[in-house]
């Protein structure tokens, strides 16, 4: 149907809109459909951002304030700002951004050091960051594995025998004389849950500091590809870099006689 319309249009005369006649020409030019339509479209933008302005200014609260009313001024009818925005260069952001990693890095570091720290000093004692270990013992027969006891193999008491440290024998128990209040092993209590909630906080604020980092390692390296592969090349020796520059050399073959 398409080949039949295109048909019908062979013979079809083309309508032109006239020019302006001779006797007119003092007038100007004579406007055309095309002109018209460009006309019309300002005219519409312009009508509509006036009608958007007189909505603001009637939505607009008498008593709202924002800081721009003490930074800006009236200069010919026209706001503009009493100090300006520093602008800042490509490169002085990039170096700006490579110095907050860098300061995001050593945070990182600092905290990683203070989390071994507490944990080498608390040793994970009855707490829920503790290894799920076991202590393993071997016997020679099924009948030493029903008459086993950890008690009397530890030599230890048995409110102490689930201990990971300070497993005290009896022997050491009978040669010590402790003289330990309620008020003084609720104060150790209080000082060891005040540790590990401290590590806690810390470990939390560690997987922050490494989701931060890595965020803003991806982001350097999307706006700065080239780096990337410069640190692909700087992986391989100076011998190998040769020996690969030589393999892509045009290697002359003598022609066969």
């Amino acid at each position: 149907m398409s080949s039949w319309k295109k048909s019908s249009k062979v013979g079809q005369v083309q309508h032109r809109e006239r020019s302006q006649l001779a006797s007119r020409q003092h007038l100007g030019l004579l406007e055309k459909k095309k002109d018209y339509k460009e006309r019309a479209i300002d005219y519409q933008t312009k009508g509509n951002v006036i009608r958007e302005l007189k909505k603001k200014a009637l939505d607009k609260n008498p008593e709202e304030y924002y800081f721009n009313m003490v930074n800006t001024k009236l200069k010919g009818g026209v706001h503009s700002l009493k100090k300006k925005y520093k602008e800042y260069s490509d490169d002085q952001l990039k170096l700006m951004q490579t110095q907050d990693l860098k300061y995001i890095k050593y945070k990182h570091q600092m905290e990683r050091k203070k989390i071994d720290k507490l944990q080498s000093s608390s040793h994970l004692i009855d707490t829920e960051f503790r290894p799920s270990t076991s202590h393993i013992f071997f016997v020679d027969s099924q009948k030493q594995v029903e008459k086993f006891d950890p008690v009397k193999q530890m030599r230890t008491h048995p409110s102490l025998i689930n201990r990971r440290s300070n497993r005290l024998t009896i022997e050491q128990l009978k040669s010590m004389k402790l003289n330990c209040d309620d008020e003084q092993i609720n104060k150790f209590q209080k000082q060891r849950k005040k540790k590990y909630t401290e590590l806690q906080k810390r470990i939390d604020r560690e997987k922050k500091l490494q989701q931060v980092e890595l965020a803003m390692e991806d982001k350097l390296l999307l706006k700065n590809p080239k780096q990337n592969d410069k640190k692909d090349d700087d992986f391989w020796s100076d011998d190998e870099n040769e020996k690969a520059n030589e393999k892509k050399k045009t290697k002359v073959v003598p022609r066969k006689k």
